[in-house]
């Protein structure tokens, strides 16, 4: 129970990499009859985004083939190349399991995702050899000793340079971080139709924002819609209450779990202090003081408790591996909540057996008898 109270307080608190506030999101799919082939489809793209650029209330705008926090997609193998030549890597190079996205623009700038190294969008020529962005976490994993910008990636079906490296993005609403790769969609659009989603990054009212886009894509092609149009707040809360919802539920089933196992501990060794009553009132009968009596009582219920605690601790060793899926930390890294847990177990001990025998040392050891 007291690991998933923390997870869940550590879930709300996660921090999901990107800038959420005033960024619309929506999509807009191309007929495959209208638009047959790549390049059409990128003149497109890149006609959208020159409009909306161009509109006063948008700071920012991009496309991407999948959102941040909602799961991972697309995932690829990636490896090193050494350079343009050949279509393959070197035998025996190590292949990294990556996920790619495909971009349009500049969507880095309109979710707010840093720049770490290296050029962003605007300033890389997409009419040249082909190029890639990376995240932090392919730079580290896959280029440990050099330096990534310059490097070449053999992914998608070609080589290319990697010409910047981007901060990690979590694919889940925990946190969890992978490979990525980000590919430029002018470089890539005849790989197949990419149903792009599209990010603005806009000042004021988005509902009014919207109805703007709208005008301007009814402009550019009268017969295309601008489907699920959303906030990025919107977007990214779904993803987060779907693992508010799970972690919340185990949480609450773990409480349960935790009252009925404090209640049941308390009333079972209540209950058997309570049938030593008689042996009690012997004992004070033959001149046993009742402080005395009710330390050996206690004593044993805490022997009793302190068993219960080791076995407790077995327990969550064996079955924290279990619980792993809904944790957000190692729970070797919380050692304390073990300690509290068997604290607890032994103050109930302690309370189950005082408060039992305390009543029985109050009652005159004849009348304790003749109940007998």
């Amino acid at each position: 129970a007291g690991l998933l109270l923390r997870s869940f307080q550590a879930l709300r608190h996660t921090d999901l990499g990107v800038d959420e506030a005033g960024v619309l999101t929506f999509e807009v799919h191309l007929p495959v009859a209208r638009y047959p082939d790549g390049a059409s489809r990128e003149r497109f793209h890149a006609a959208f985004q020159e409009r909306l650029a161009r509109l006063p209330e948008v700071e920012a705008s991009g496309a991407i083939s999948w959102l941040p926090v909602n799961g991972r997609y697309h995932s690829w193998s990636m490896a090193v190349r050494e350079g343009w030549d050949g279509s393959l890597p070197a035998e025996g190079r190590e292949w990294h399991d990556t996920d790619a996205r495909v971009i349009s623009g500049d969507p880095f700038r309109a979710m707010g995702i840093s720049l770490l190294q290296g050029a962003d969008v605007g300033a890389v020529d997409l009419d040249g050899p082909p190029v890639a962005w990376i995240n932090r976490m392919a730079a580290t994993t896959v280029f440990p000793d050099v330096i990534p910008i310059g490097q070449f990636v053999y992914v998608g079906g070609m080589p290319r340079r990697v010409v910047g490296v981007v901060e990690d993005i979590p694919f889940d609403a925990q946190g969890s971080v992978s490979r990525k790769v980000y590919i430029p969609h002018a470089q890539y659009a005849d790989d197949r139709n990419w149903a792009l989603i599209q990010v603005v990054k806009a000042r004021g009212d988005l509902a009014s924002v919207r109805e703007r886009i709208r005008g301007e894509l009814a402009s550019l092609d009268g017969d295309l819609v601008l489907y699920r149009a959303r906030a990025l707040e919107s977007v990214l809360g779904t993803a987060r209450a779907q693992e508010h919802f799970a972690t919340l539920l185990m949480t609450v089933f773990a409480g349960v779990a935790l009252s009925l196992a404090a209640v049941g501990t308390y009333g079972i060794m209540a209950e058997t202090v309570t049938r030593r009553r008689r042996e009690i009132g012997i004992r004070l009968a033959l001149g046993a003081e009742p402080a005395s009596v009710r330390r050996m009582v206690v004593g044993a219920a805490l022997r009793l408790a302190l068993l219960g605690v080791v076995l407790g601790w077995v327990g969550v060793w064996l079955g924290i591996p279990r619980l792993q899926a809904f944790l957000l930390e190692q729970p070797a890294q919380r050692p304390g909540l073990y300690l509290a847990g068997g604290a607890g177990v032994l103050i109930l001990g302690v309370l189950a057996g005082w408060i039992p025998a305390r009543v029985a040392t109050r009652v005159h050891p004849a009348e304790t008898l003749a109940g007998e």
